[in-house]
C-alpha cells in the first residue's frame, strides 16, 4: 500500500507538471471560487452577528404628551406589562430623556449649548422578550385607547413609536441579496472549475494512454490505473483550497481591525474557532469538486 500511493504521488506530481498550463487554470478557478465561498461566509457571519446584535437592542417607545394624566400613563404601563409578549416598561421622565440626548451627543457640544428649553418628550420604554415579535407589539400598542389618549402625536399615532425593526429588516434583505449573487457566482466559479479538471485529466489520460494500455496488459487493477489521476484533481483543488484560506485570512487580518476602529458599536469580530471550520470547509469543499472533477474525465475518457 505505502509503495502504491508513493508511486501514486509520483505520478500525480509528473501530470500536473505536464499539462502545467492546464492544471493552473483549474487551481486558479478552484481558488476564485473557493475564496468567493470564503468571504461569503465570513461576510454573512458578520451580518448575522450585526443583525442580532442590533436585534437584542431592539425596543419600543412611546412617546407621552406633555400633561398626560399619571393615572392613564400607569394604567397603559400596567397593561404593557401584563402582555405576553413584553419583558420591561420603564417610564423615562422629560429630564432623563433630555440627559440621555446629552450623554449621546457629547461629541457636539454645540448642539447640546444650543438647546435652551426641554423639546423632548417623556416615554415609556418597552423592551420584549423575542425582538422578533416587535411589528406585532406596535400594532397591539396601536390598538390600545389608552395610548391614543397620553401619545404626543394623536393626529398620527404611528410617528409617536419608535422601534428599530425596520433596521434589521433591511439587514435581513441585504444579507439574502449578498448570499444570493455569491451563490451565482460560486456556482458559475465551481462549473468552470470542473471543465479545467476534466480537461486536464483528459489530456493526461491521452498523453499515457500507450502506458495505460501496457498497464492493462500485464493485469493492473482499475483503481491503480485510476489512482494518480483522482489524486491529481485532489491535488489541484487542494492547492486552490490553501491559497483560498491564506487569501480569507489576509483579508480579515487587513480588513477587519479597520472596521473595528470604524463601528466600534458593532460586533465585527470572527473568532478563531469559526475561521478552523472556515478552513475545514474550504478544504472539503476543494476535495469533492476536485473528486467529481477527475470522476467524471475517468468515467469518460478512460474505459477501465
Amino acid at each position: 500500500m505505502a509503495i502504491n500511493v508513493g508511486y501514486f504521488l509520483r505520478e500525480s506530481v509528473t501530470n500536473f507538471r505536464r499539462n502545467w498550463v492546464m492544471s493552473l487554470g483549474a487551481v486558479t478557478t478552484i481558488y476564485l471560487s473557493l475564496l468567493l465561498v470564503g468571504v461569503s461566509m465570513i461576510a454573512g457571519f458578520v451580518i448575522s452577528e450585526i443583525v442580532k446584535s442590533v436585534e437584542d437592542k431592539v425596543s419600543i417607545q412611546v412617546f407621552l404628551k406633555d400633561g398626560a394624566a399619571t393615572e392613564d400613563v400607569e394604567e397603559l404601563q400596567g397593561w404593557l406589562l401584563r402582555d405576553d409578549l413584553v419583558e420591561t416598561v420603564n417610564y423615562v421622565s422629560k429630564d432623563e430623556a433630555l440627559e440621555r440626548f446629552k450623554e449621546e451627543m457629547a461629541g457636539s457640544p454645540d448642539i447640546v449649548e444650543s438647546i435652551r428649553e426641554n423639546p423632548l418628550p417623556a416615554s415609556l420604554d418597552v423592551t420584549l422578550i423575542d425582538p422578533r415579535t416587535v411589528e406585532e407589539m406596535v400594532s397591539r400598542i396601536k390598538s390600545n385607547e389608552t395610548f391614543l389618549k397620553v401619545c404626543d402625536r394623536p393626529d398620527d399615532p404611528e410617528e409617536s413609536l419608535k422601534y428599530g425593526q425596520q433596521i434589521v429588516s433591511r439587514l435581513f434583505a441585504f444579507t439574502r441579496v449578498v448570499r444570493m449573487i455569491g451563490a451565482v457566482f460560486v456556482g458559475m466559479l465551481a462549473m468552470v472549475s470542473l471543465i479545467f479538471i476534466n480537461n486536464t485529466i483528459r489530456l493526461a489520460i491521452y498523453a499515457r494512454r500507450k502506458e495505460i494500455g501496457i498497464m492493462r496488459l500485464v493485469g493492473a487493477s482499475n483503481w491503480f490505473i485510476r489512482g494518480p489521476f483522482l489524486l491529481e484533481g485532489v491535488m489541484q483543488s487542494l492547492i486552490g483550497a490553501a491559497l483560498a484560506i491564506l487569501t480569507v485570512v489576509g483579508l480579515q487580518m487587513a480588513v477587519l481591525p479597520r472596521l473595528r476602529e470604524a463601528l466600534p458599536f458593532l460586533p465585527v469580530d470572527v473568532p478563531p474557532a469559526t475561521m478552523l471550520q472556515l478552513a475545514a470547509v474550504l478544504v472539503a469543499a476543494g476535495v469533492i469538486i476536485g473528486l467529481i472533477g477527475a470522476g467524471f474525465a475517468l468515467r469518460r475518457y478512460l474505459k477501465v
